[in-house]
């Protein structure tokens, strides 16, 4: 016997499960984000400074940018691309502000660094963008 969880799935469409995964791989990507942010530099992993710090948050965020766009842009189909890809941008830049202000409340992190929330931002338009390379792949929504 299906559970509840698995009837719903199965009743939505490609595209609404499609946006449903995206979604929840942005809710992964936060919180992630967030677990990174909430250690202290003893705790971080070697490797996560290989990079240029700059670039590490524009690639992360970049990430953060691709997955917000697209999980909005199918979600909302009928929308607009520009103001769907603007509210993306806002979205991710308003978790880079949360981020680093939680590096402030993390012993031994400066936090707080409007370059590296700069560099979030740029990293979000960036991801933001791309997403606009695989859209024309998704069949539109008929009109009701």
């Amino acid at each position: 016997m299906p559970s509840r969880l698995e009837a719903i799935i199965r009743s939505l469409t490609r595209r609404r499960r499609v946006a449903l995964a995206l979604w929840v791989a942005l809710l992964c990507w936060a919180a992630t984000i967030l677990a990174l942010s909430s250690l202290t530099p003893d705790e971080l992993p070697g490797p996560a400074f290989w990079f240029w710090d700059k670039l590490n948050h524009v690639l992360a965020f970049a990430v953060g940018g691709w997955l917000a766009a697209r999980a909005l842009r199918l979600s909302r189909p009928d929308l607009p691309v520009a103001p769907v890809l603007v509210a993306a941008v806002v979205m991710i830049a308003a978790f880079g502000a949360l981020d680093e202000t939680i590096q402030t409340l993390t012993p031994g992190r400066i936090g707080g660094d409007s370059r590296d929330w700069f560099a979030d931002v740029i990293g979000a338009i960036g991801g933001a963008m791309l997403s606009l390379y695989r859209a024309p792949r998704l069949p539109r929504r008929p009109p009701d």
